[in-house]
């Protein structure tokens, strides 16, 4: 079709829809369970279980004894959101601000983990006002200027994957003269490609993060607990799915999400809205697989800890 009928036939279907065109969405469902739909759909939480409490004492006995390291998990573990929340158990914030002692910083890394991003996650997690204004002198001796007076006793840095090898030895100088001890949170590339390079350049980095921690994945009880907790804040109590009452359920669960909690809450949110649009849908393992048969499983690493 020509360019001049290709606008033509626009025309003609934007007259035959006339005013009265609407989102499909909004077409097939109801204003009331429209908006469920889009409540459900921002719904953002983390439980936290005893695996975030074992690692929260490994960070602490990394504190105490001035060790770096580094703590690897699959993409969807929730590892980034449990150092989120092991930092608030340390540092209060007013504002934007954070309250002083702040013993435990974190910070995550943007694209592309040059030393100046490191500084300026750093500077802006403290509230520094300037955060982002000067070079990479000026933010080092900035943040490094910031970190003792806030009493800084750990500093976690998440996405380190993205860190380059120049934001590496920043790190490792932090540790060094400021002898505040640096973990690294990452994937498992951060360990088997990055820490584990041969190459020259990298034994400094290898050699100053020998202590190491693996975030697991969830067992099936902690699915369990996962998806109570998930039904409990964001369903109606009359209108729970009590999907963990439904063995073929929890199982396509597991199945599905391989034990990572941010992959089984996208599915929870898709469940609960595929309820919403088909009230009378039987909820089981093999409708559920048919349902949602084009959605990949997750990609893990599996490692046996010795």
């Amino acid at each position: 079709m020509s360019e001049t009928n290709l606008a033509h036939g626009n025309r003609e279907v934007r007259q035959q829809v006339g005013t009265s065109f609407q989102p499909a969405d909004e077409q097939r469902r109801s204003p009331q369970v429209q908006a469920e739909v889009e409540r459900i759909g921002k719904a953002n939480t983390y439980f936290a279980l005893d695996r975030d409490t074992e690692l929260f004492d490994w960070l602490d006995d990394q504190r105490d004894a001035k060790l770096c390291g580094y703590v690897t998990s699959a993409t969807g573990s929730g590892l980034l959101k449990a150092c989120q929340l092991y930092r608030t158990q340390y540092v209060k914030r007013r504002g934007t601000l954070l309250e002083i002692p702040a013993t435990v910083i974190y910070a995550e890394i943007e694209q592309h983990g040059s030393p100046t991003d490191l500084y300026c996650s750093i500077l802006e997690e403290i509230g520094h006002p300037l955060a982002n204004v000067g070079a990479l002198r000026d933010l080092r001796s900035r943040a490094w200027g910031t970190l003792k007076p806030y009493g800084v006793k750990l500093l976690v840095i998440g996405n380190a994957d993205y860190l380059t090898l120049e934001a590496f030895n920043e790190l490792i100088d932090v540790f060094t003269k400021l002898r505040i001890p640096i973990i690294l949170v990452g994937t498992y590339y951060l360990s088997e490609n990055i820490l584990e390079r041969k190459s020259l350049p990298y034994v400094r980095v290898h050699d100053s993060f020998l202590e190491s921690y693996e975030f697991p994945n969830l067992t099936e009880q902690e699915i369990i607990e996962v998806v109570d907790d998930w039904e409990a804040k964001f369903l109606p109590e009359n209108g729970r799915l009590n999907l963990t009452q439904i063995n073929s359920v929890v199982s396509y669960l597991q199945l599905k999400s391989a034990g990572l909690i941010e992959p089984l809450y996208d599915l929870l949110r898709k469940i609960a809205i595929l309820k919403l649009d088909e009230p009378n849908f039987e909820l089981n393992q093999a409708n559920l697989t048919m349902k949602f048969g084009r959605r990949k499983k997750p990609k893990v690493t599996f490692k046996n800890k010795g």
